[in-house]
């Protein structure tokens, strides 16, 4: 049973006190109902250097229990709504979001953060320095990234179809370890294979590097989890045939690593993860292997 750990903020100073946060309560909800979660409610307090330097330090004190009264008042408020969660945890800390959100990963058992992506500064920022990113590449957990360009589902979103993009690296078949977080039990799974205009090697095992022999090769495995498996070979840029796939067969999710063969460098560069996160029509669970 994994542990959900979903970031929300609250700053009523703010003209929009959640920014984009309170978009995954969605797919949190939906994550909580189909696994029976723990879910780990995190609000942090991001205190501003000219309240830090108040020379009334009683004062600031006092702001700051207020704040943290209202900020759990406010988590309070959104554990009701996790009717299928096994259990809701409140967590109101002050410091750096990505520090004390890893913290948690590493305290909890199995993982998962669940949080919006903030797409105010355009995607590049959320590679080279969002708390978004900084999440993913610490490695801590996986992340299931709510794009900020999701429009809020009407009603609470359905899991059970994912798009699972390989190029034939044991690193990109890592993602696969993540998936019974989400529930073993009635996903079907898209298995994706993009041949690229230049040759590349699949490093699978595969006599001939066959994509198609090599992905049924995985969705064999897969079956034998108690998946239903289907599998895709396409041509293209895989950045775009990913997004492309994934709103012909209407998925509900995609999960990939950060990187293939390229390193994680090439996702700070404009990789296929970041394309696909600017791009996606659902969420994206995101694996540094």
């Amino acid at each position: 049973m994994p542990t959900l750990i979903v970031p929300l903020e609250y700053d009523r100073t703010k003209p929009q006190p959640h920014g984009v946060s309170e978009l995954v309560l969605p797919w949190a909800r939906a994550l909580a109902r189909r696994t029976g979660a723990t879910v780990v409610l995190v609000s942090v307090l991001e205190v501003p250097v000219g309240l830090r330097s108040l020379r009334e330090q009683e004062l600031l004190r006092a702001l700051l229990e207020d704040w943290r009264r209202e900020c759990r008042d406010y988590l309070d408020g959104v554990a009701r709504s996790l009717s299928g969660a096994s259990a809701v945890h409140l967590v109101v800390e002050e410091g750096d979001p990505a520090t004390i959100l890893c913290d948690l990963a590493r305290a909890y058992p199995d993982p998962l953060v669940v949080m919006a992506a903030h797409g105010r500064a355009g995607w590049r920022r959320l590679v080279l320095g969002s708390v978004t990113a900084q999440v993913i590449v610490s490695g801590v957990a996986p992340v299931f990234v709510v794009p900020a360009h999701l429009s809020p589902p009407a009603k609470e979103p359905v899991l059970d179809r994912a798009l699972v993009p390989l190029d034939g690296s044991r690193i990109a078949e890592s993602v696969l370890d993540a998936l019974p977080l989400l529930g073993t039990t009635g996903w079907q799974i898209v298995l994706l294979h993009v041949r690229e205009a230049r040759a590349q090697r699949i490093e699978a095992d595969v006599p001939g590097d066959d994509p198609t022999a090599y992905l049924e090769q995985v969705a064999q495995r897969l079956t034998r989890a108690g998946y239903t498996v289907d599998i895709v070979v396409a041509d293209g840029r895989p950045e775009r045939v990913i997004v492309e796939v994934a709103q012909q067969r209407t998925v509900d999710l995609i999960a990939m690593v950060t990187h293939g063969r390229s390193g994680l460098r090439d996702v700070a560069m404009g990789s296929t993860a970041e394309h696909v996160l600017a791009h996606a029509p659902v969420p994206v669970l995101i694996r540094r292997p």
